[in-house]
């Protein structure tokens, strides 16, 4: 009897070792995650760094839970002398497995979070389809700093595993009333995994404590944060963010939209019939390296110059904070969303009207060019369901051309635009998507801006594809089918580099409109516009009917309410022409905000997030 109660007690305390070995994983993790990123972490007091893993224990003991509930489970059945050392053997391995998976997970977290500003969630796995475009975006990441990283966190736990709770294979009798205590254990597991036996089981904002963000983030058990991203995110079916009622959400946001019938000033040639339309989206370009939009000098000299010529929108933003976001803005006119991105879904994007089509229909000839994989992000279904009569992708470059990581440069693509529309019966419309200016940022030209820092090969990047820019342009004008031609030239989103404390400016980006058809040349637009703007503003200027783009506002319409929506990892900014403010949805808090932001502010921006997720769940 005694040695039976000794065997039970052996058992009990190897299931409680065992769920302690898993929370000390991820504590050590999070000091792993607080190392990498240094300089955030010095900006918080030791006290709130001690807090970041007193309140983030909750979401660590919640995992440690469901990692453990296997293991817990099987060795309930060790009570079967026949089975016992294979049960033994399932959990070790299990144990290593998964070991390196979640090591494997914690290294990329700290990486993509230095790139992203979020914990990991199930968004990277709608790359895994394109391995190689996976590479090259990590081409600007320390790698041999990371693999070394993951070496020792997987070997580490592998070590004190193994020798520290290894079951031995050697048969020991237990006896049979351990198979209820320990299903007893197992099912007890459900309260730290629910995170107690409140009714609401636990989630993100259980952790959030403090108005400094990256606390909060430091926080997040990022293995937690994954699957219940994987889990419950991706198949949503209910708005999470029902913060007012239905009826005044939709009276708030359709205030925001002015009449379609309202005067527009025009600026450009309205004798042409059908204009021809280039649309450059630019890769990262951020204001914050543009000097006429408040950013730093001679970085885009090209761009200054043909902004000087042309029309330039000095505070455009972005609608979100990656290209598979931004080109359905540019070409739908669409807000991003926050736990989402509608370029995933063919079956929604689908439902999208795209810019592409209203051309088509109009009799004109439409080409889609990107020198990179157009499967990236689910690219390519969305831009067949635009109709374009030409995808010219990385597939139509020789491999001589192949002189990127992404695929062709810049320079590369310009000059095929040009040759193709030396051939081209008029009228046009084409988008162009550039690609040198995306990490790693590797460049065919002589460094500009010294130093081997992420900032600088980030400024190296753009100033290169300026330089491009400008030689197209120059040749463009020599072209017979210039002076019929709009070129518009805008962000696919904005860029956490060069680094800056206003959420904001990452999303501020800028538009400059150029081209013989222009009439309107060296004129400058201070007003309060989004990215989802272009669509209104460029129909209403071709006198064609945008009343399908619900999103998108004309910007040279009077009157005009200028302010633009972006959107982030689950929370979202709102930009007036005085003010600005950014909104965490897991905090239920501000972020940050500038000028003077009142409460009517706040519930306008809630309601915009409110009505066009719920349009997003509906396509």
């Amino acid at each position: 009897m005694q040695k039976n109660r000794e065997t039970v007690l052996s058992k009990l305390s190897f299931l409680l070792k065992y769920y302690c070995f898993w929370w000390a994983f991820f504590v050590f993790s999070k000091i792993l995650f607080l190392t990498y990123h240094t300089t955030k972490t010095l900006e918080l007091s030791l006290a709130t760094i001690l807090q970041t893993f007193v309140v983030g224990s909750k979401l660590d003991w919640s995992f440690a839970g469901y990692v453990s509930l296997l293991p817990f489970l099987v060795y309930s059945f060790s009570v079967f002398p026949k089975i016992q050392n294979k049960l033994y053997v399932f959990i070790q391995s299990y144990t290593i497995i998964v070991l390196v998976l979640c090591s494997l997970l914690v290294v990329i977290d700290m990486e993509l979070y230095r790139t992203w500003g979020f914990r990991i969630d199930a968004t990277p796995l709608m790359y895994l389809s394109n391995p190689q475009e996976m590479m090259a975006s990590a081409g600007a990441s320390p790698v041999f700093l990371l693999v070394g990283i993951l070496a020792i966190l997987s070997g580490l736990g592998i070590f004190i595993y193994l020798k520290y709770l290894s079951l031995h294979t050697q048969k020991v009798n237990t006896p049979f009333y351990f198979l209820p205590i320990g299903l007893f254990f197992t099912a007890v597991l459900i309260i730290p995994i629910r995170g107690g036996l409140q009714l609401a089981p636990i989630n993100q904002s259980a952790v959030y404590f403090s108005n400094q963000v990256f606390a909060n983030h430091a926080a997040i058990n990022p293995l937690w944060n994954f699957a219940d991203s994987w889990v419950n995110k991706t198949a949503i079916k209910q708005n999470p963010y029902n913060y007012i009622e239905n009826e005044r959400a939709e009276n708030l946001v359709d205030s925001l939209f002015s009449n379609p019938n309202a005067h527009t000033e025009l600026v450009i040639d309205t004798n042409v019939a059908k204009p021809n339309v280039l649309i450059i989206t630019w890769e990262s370009l951020t204001a914050k390296v543009f000097s006429k939009t408040g950013g730093l000098p001679n970085i885009l000299p090209e761009l200054e110059h043909i902004a000087d010529e042309g029309l330039l929108f000095t505070r455009c933003y972005a609608s979100g904070d990656r290209s598979d976001k931004g080109l359905v803005a540019i070409l739908s006119g669409y807000p991003a969303q926050t736990t989402a991105s509608i370029m995933t879904m063919p079956k929604k994007t689908a439902k999208l009207p795209i810019l592409s089509q209203d051309f088509k229909k109009q009799g004109y000839y439409t080409a889609w060019y990107y020198g990179g994989e157009p499967e990236f992000a689910n690219i390519k279904s969305y831009m067949l369901e635009g109709q374009f009569d030409q995808l010219i992708t990385k597939e139509s470059f020789d491999a001589k051309d192949m002189n990127s990581k992404w695929g062709a440069h810049d320079h590369v693509v310009f000059k095929r635009i040009l040759k193709d529309l030396q051939h081209q019966t008029q009228p046009f419309f084409i988008n162009y998507f550039t690609l040198s200016s995306h990490e790693p940022f590797e460049v065919p030209m002589k460094t500009a801006f010294e130093g081997e820092g992420e900032k600088s090969l980030f400024l190296n990047a753009h100033h290169y594809t300026d330089k491009s820019l400008g030689e197209f342009i120059k040749k463009a004008k020599e072209q017979s089918w210039w002076k019929n031609t709009l070129v518009i030239i805008v962000a696919d989103h904005g860029h956490r580099l060069p680094e800056s404390t206003d959420k904001a400016e990452n999303f501020h980006i800028p538009m400059v409109w150029t081209g013989g058809l222009l009439k309107s040349k060296g004129k400058v637009i201070n007003t309060v516009c989004s990215q989802n703007d272009l669509i209104a503003t460029l129909l209403a200027q071709l006198k064609l009917n945008h009343t399908a783009y619900r999103w998108s506002k004309n910007i040279l319409s009077t009157p005009y309410k200028p302010f633009a929506y972006f959107a982030f990892n689950n929370g979202f900014g709102f930009v007036q022409q005085n003010n600005n403010y950014t909104f965490d949805n897991e905090g239920k808090q501000l972020i940050q905000s500038t000028g003077k932001v009142n409460s009517q502010d706040l519930v306008t921006g809630k309601a915009y997030l409110q009505q066009s997720f719920q349009d997003f769940l509906d396509k």
